[in-house]
């Protein structure tokens, strides 16, 4: 989540008039052809500092989150930004997953970091998952997963084929799980899981029936199977260096998955890492992994998480961290990964569908 702002000098944001939401692409997607997608989505809307991003395929575009005002926008390949639903509330909007299936928009929100910049009045320590319809962009349920915790920070999100969604707490020890149904149950508690700012952060369902999530502290990746016996739920994923800073992830159809880590985190005491994008693979279903090949730095900063697109891999930066620290700054930016475009050339995004500066290794 959070910006350490490095400085993107290859594509700079157009000057636009002030309305709250500006609608104007950047010079690279205005000359993007009609179904290739353009390196680089580069727009301004005032006070939107999204952090979550998920890729929409009935609309053909990204859906963002507000980490200030709780509102869910649109941003299509032109760089065009609409409001999609109003604020919920005092509270950020974060993870975000797009359940074509059940035709449902999942936002995870708290208002963790709000707290931090705002007064939020008598409003208790609050964190949930907010349902939206997918066509038509309305708020259907409030999802509460605080249940009365004195500190709660629902972060990131996930579903699985019978649509459960599980939810990581940035500052528990426990994951939890929701039902169609909505009631909310503890999946696992472990004490690996615990943190003071940023703990367990960015999580996938992996299609062979488990989650993977990764800490934003220190880096360590779990292998989480919610139906096993409690004592073999959880497993440490063997890596070859900490995944320190890791934000949003992005699992990929051949397997792989997209590693978002920032620096940012540093702002608000959270040990960060560096503005970076890796894609991590496993030969031996994720009881290890290692690094197939990265970004870094990634050229434009505070990249909070991706989105797998038909048209290849694209990280947000969202100057989430320039608002947490008392700044302001109304650019966003969603970039590309090189060479993600072709592998996804004329395929079809699935229904659980998430989320030439630097050195690519």
């Amino acid at each position: 989540m959070l910006a350490s702002a490095a400085v993107l000098t290859a594509i700079a944001p157009i000057a636009l008039p002030a309305p709250a939401m500006a609608n104007s692409p950047a010079p690279a997607a205005a000359a993007a052809g009609r179904h290739a997608g353009p390196d680089v989505i580069s727009t301004q809307a005032a006070d939107v500092y999204p952090e979550g991003v998920a890729w929409d395929p009935t609309r053909r575009a990204f859906l963002v989150g507000s980490a200030l005002k709780g509102t869910l926008s649109v941003i299509r390949l032109d760089g065009t930004v609409k409001e999609l639903a109003p604020s919920i509330g005092m509270v950020s909007t974060l993870g975000i997953r797009v359940d074509t299936a059940r035709n449902r928009i999942l936002v995870a929100y708290s208002d963790f970091w709000i707290r931090q910049r705002l007064e939020v009045g008598d409003q208790p320590p609050t964190s949930g998952v907010a349902v939206f319809a997918l066509d038509t962009g309305k708020l259907q349920r409030r999802i509460d997963v605080a249940q009365g915790l004195p500190r709660t920070f629902a972060n990131d999100l996930t579903f699985d084929p019978q649509g459960n969604i599980y939810v990581t707490d940035s500052v528990s020890d426990t994951l939890k799980r929701i039902d169609l149904a909505g009631h909310v149950t503890p999946v696992v508690t472990d004490p690996r899981f615990a943190a003071q700012i940023v703990g367990l952060n960015g999580i996938v369902w992996h299609p062979d029936g488990y989650l993977l999530a990764v800490r934003y502290d220190d880096g360590r990746m779990f292998r989480i199977r919610p139906d096993a016996p409690a004592d073999r739920k959880v497993a440490e994923v063997n890596l070859p260096e900490p995944l320190v800073g890791t934000d949003g992830l992005g699992l990929r159809s051949d397997g792989s998955l997209v590693v978002v880590t920032n620096s940012i985190g540093a702002a608000v005491g959270a040990p960060g890492g560096v503005d970076a994008v890796k894609v991590v693979g496993s030969r031996d279903g994720w009881r290890s992994a290692t690094v197939r090949s990265r970004v870094d730095p990634w050229p434009v900063g505070g990249p909070t998480t991706v989105a797998v697109t038909p048209y290849g891999d694209y990280v947000l930066s969202g100057e989430v961290g320039t608002v947490l620290v008392g700044n302001t700054s109304d650019r966003i930016v969603l970039r590309r990964i090189p060479c993600s475009a072709a592998k996804f050339e004329g395929q079809v995004t699935s229904s659980t569908s998430t989320s030439s500066k630097g050195n690519v290794r």
